[in-house]
């Protein structure tokens, strides 16, 4: 999928990326945003809940947009974690002129079956969610049961990873840019770049 898909005729066309916590990264979130081809300075992030509204990157963002604009997300859960949230973001998106674009196949948010489509997954999304929470939940609780203490695993620098790096090195991005726009340590960058 090239710009020219995603450009409405007039404007310009962003994307909005979010995870949920400092220990999860944007990678595949950044490549699919990338191969869609949005420049990197017209991406914008949040590393925070989908529970809040109040986020920085999205703020931001916001101001930026014009009527005509397009916002482009690798699947309409980065605008909030629960229906009502998601369905408030798109709102405000559409309230200004601003068309959305959903890089996840099946998500088509124009007109009355859009709509409807749209307020079908949001609420399926926020099923999935508080399934894989509650399974999580019960998966400590059965850990701690054992006696086992849980750990954190250290985020691997997967070939995703290093493809997204070259990908943005590529269009020209500084690596302090890279390290902001991906979430990965100044040194994996470093270390993508001469694999």
């Amino acid at each position: 999928m090239n710009n020219d898909q995603l450009a409405p005729a007039t404007g310009y066309t962003f994307g909005y990326r979010r995870v949920s916590s400092v220990q999860q990264d944007y990678a595949r979130q950044t490549a699919a945003l990338a191969e869609a081809g949005i420049p990197w300075e017209r991406i914008f992030e949040d590393k925070l809940s989908g529970k809040t509204m109040d986020r920085p990157g999205f703020r931001e963002m916001l101001d930026r947009l014009r009527p005509g604009d397009t916002v482009v997300v690798s699947s309409l859960d980065r605008f909030g974690r629960t229906t009502t949230g998601i369905l408030n973001a798109i709102d405000e998106l559409t309230e200004r002129g601003v068309s959305i674009k959903s890089l996840k196949p099946g998500e088509d948010f124009r007109g009355i079956t859009g709509r409807l489509i749209l307020t079908v997954m949001a609420a399926i999304a926020e099923w999935e969610r508080a399934n894989t929470a509650e399974r999580a939940a019960e998966a400590r609780a059965a850990r701690k049961a054992r006696g086992i203490e849980a750990t954190r695993t250290k985020t691997a620098l997967t070939p995703e990873r290093v493809d997204t790096v070259r990908r943005l090195r590529s269009t020209g991005a500084t690596i302090a840019a890279i390290v902001r726009t991906t979430g990965i340590s100044r040194a994996s960058v470093y270390r993508a770049l001469e694999v």
